[in-house]
């Protein structure tokens, strides 16, 4: 017997004390998965729905439940306004982490630049550069093989013909020399961070880093510098605590111009570093 669309609000509601957002990720939900229109989610609370929606909506709830995201459940989440496949392989990209675009579109004016992201996971943000900056040539590395799968697959998706991947341990296995920018947003979280335990689904190999999340970004600052042409630039995304450390980072690796922009929440989050000679 088919339930009706309100039966399932209620249960919604009744979660909502239990699991925050879920009313508003089930709003989503039901449009995403289902294509319910707003005009049914809102307006129509009679509308009777299927056996096999029924399912697809339990499934729902046990994943709430669960505290699966929602870019999970529907394998899709928003980067700087396109949409990317993503799952547990690789992280949900932040609204934060389209600074990095942004910040490079209106750092360097050159339209053939020759890029790198390391650590690339779905590829969200080599993806972005190679479609914004439709000359430049991005190169996508990551350790993990599964990460690169998501790549390639959005990379299909989006018909970014200029984005490349390439698997290597950051640039340790990556022979070129002349790269205009390095770009990263690396694993950069204490193991003992307190937050960890609220990122139970997103892999942890992209979020942890040792020396109190610092020991990547110490790694890719040695490689980035031989890697780099003169002129050429580093870029980091990074937590919110690091940015003096970063900058010290950098400097030891022979950077210099350093700047460092706030996210919006005024944080300091990403730092730029340039090769000068």
């Amino acid at each position: 017997m088919p339930a009706s669309l309100n039966t399932y609000k209620e249960k919604i509601r009744q979660l909502e004390i239990s699991f925050p957002g879920i009313s508003n990720n089930f709003r989503f939900f039901l449009k995403k998965a289902l294509k319910y229109s707003d005009s049914i989610i809102v307006l129509n609370d009679d509308f009777d729905i299927l056996d096999h929606e029924m399912e697809i909506i339990e499934g729902f709830i046990e994943s709430s439940k669960n505290k699966i995201p929602i870019e999970y459940m529907l394998h899709e989440a928003e980067f700087y306004g396109r949409n990317f496949y993503v799952d547990n392989r690789v992280l949900i990209p932040r609204d934060e982490t389209e600074l990095l675009i942004d910040i490079l579109k209106n750092y360097d004016q050159k339209k053939d630049l020759k890029v790198v992201d390391l650590g690339t996971g779905s590829g969200c943000i080599a993806i972005s550069i190679a479609l914004e900056i439709p000359k430049s040539i991005v190169l996508g590395v990551d350790k993990y093989l599964d990460a690169l799968n998501v790549a390639t697959q959005n990379k299909h998706i989006h018909q970014a013909t200029n984005f490349h991947v390439k698997q290597s341990d950051w640039l340790s296995d990556i022979n070129v020399y002349d790269f205009d920018v390095v770009i990263s947003n690396p694993p950069y979280i204490d193991p003992t961070d307190k937050h960890l335990k609220d990122l139970i689904h997103e892999p942890k190999n992209a979020l942890i880093a040792a020396d109190r999340g610092l020991s990547d970004i110490k790694k890719i600052s040695i490689q980035a510098y031989k890697k780099l042409k003169i002129g050429g630039i580093l870029m980091f995304e990074h937590g919110f605590n690091q940015a003096d450390e970063v900058k010290k980072i950098m400097e030891l690796s022979n950077f210099h111009e350093i700047e460092n922009f706030k996210d919006y929440q005024l944080h300091p989050r990403i730092t730029i570093g340039k090769k000068l000679a």
